[in-house]
């Protein structure tokens, strides 16, 4: 693509300016970062030595030999003490290892941090007062992460995001216009098109057509489910390979990135996809003050990239 083309996502209500022949621009100025100086193991925070006088929410594992571990975030933006700002805030320690990258665990271990992920979601939405639930993973300094050790954490609030309630209106907008499930839609409508990525028998991966990050990819469940903590046994460890495949390849450019998923507690009928939100450009005044996304890299690029550039698509048919 090398010219510039606006694309409108109705249902999450964002409009993208897919610019691939932006990148050329020339930079005087490298793009800016959160630098942390990573002090070691000896005294990470993250690592076993110094979490064992630490209450852990949850464990996998026995003592120093544990293989997650949950604990409070020691800064939380929300409390269950704080009515103005009630909530929990969770760390999850991917890993007792210092110097490993969530894209380096095996599926294996991914399965086990997306079982923790459902076990204390299915904790937290046991209180009455909590709406909304965020699972999410930042990478990279750029990214937000504070900490190198690898670590995941789950928000839970009282409070719903209001963009997050207007997607929901207008999927259910959808549901009724069209009798059926935007989501499952959305699969069937992009399985054989360009920015189809992959799939198997639970998940399909998409670069969705109005990317607001560079080499943007979502997981979605074939099945209707709404939340991580549904999910079956063999079906975390599909998400686990799916994750596996697609980290690794971004690992492949350096590219921090933010991993997420959403849950509105009380909306069981919501269909739940995972995003992986690697942050390559910068939003700057023209991004923050129209509000229009700038996307220099088109999602069919950034499917082709997860593909395997040269490879051939394999045609595979499911419904």
């Amino acid at each position: 693509m090398t010219t510039s083309e606006i694309r409108q996502d109705y249902i999450h209500d964002r409009v993208v300016i897919i610019a691939a022949g932006r990148k050329r621009r020339p930079h005087d100025f490298p793009p800016t970062t959160v630098v942390h100086q990573d002090q070691g193991p000896a005294t990470c925070i993250f690592c076993p030595p110094q979490l064992r006088d630490v209450k852990a929410l949850l464990t996998i594992g026995r003592g120093l030999h544990w293989t997650v571990k949950v604990i409070k975030n020691v800064y939380p933006v929300v409390h269950a003490s704080n009515p103005k700002a009630y909530g929990y805030q969770e760390v999850v320690i991917d890993t007792p290892e210092h110097n490993v990258e969530f894209a380096d665990l095996s599926v294996e271990h991914i399965a086990i941090i997306i079982d923790v992920f459902g076990k204390r979601i299915r904790t937290l939405e046991r209180d009455s007062k909590i709406k909304y639930i965020m699972t999410f993973k930042n990478r990279g300094g750029k990214a937000g992460a504070s900490i190198a050790h690898a670590h995941s954490q789950i928000f839970a609030s009282s409070f719903v995001p209001p963009h997050i309630v207007d997607k929901r209106r207008r999927a259910e907008e959808y549901q009724i216009q069209k009798g059926r499930c935007y989501y499952e839609d959305l699969l069937v409508r992009e399985q054989k098109g360009p920015r189809w990525i992959t799939e198997d028998g639970h998940f399909g991966v998409i670069a969705p057509y109005a990317s607001s990050y560079n080499y943007e990819a979502w997981i979605i469940p074939w099945r209707h489910v709404d939340n991580l903590g549904n999910l079956k046994a063999v079906e975390r460890q599909s998400l686990a390979a799916m994750l596996k495949h697609l980290l690794t390849k971004l690992s492949t450019l350096g590219l921090p990135y933010n991993l997420f998923c959403h849950q509105l507690v009380n909306d069981k009928n919501e269909h739940f996809y995972l995003r992986i939100a690697p942050r390559g450009d910068v939003w700057a005044g023209l991004e923050l003050g129209s509000r229009l996304i700038v996307n220099t890299v088109p999602p069919e690029d950034a499917a082709r990239f997860y593909r395997g550039e040269g490879k051939k698509r394999p045609s595979k048919k499911r419904r």
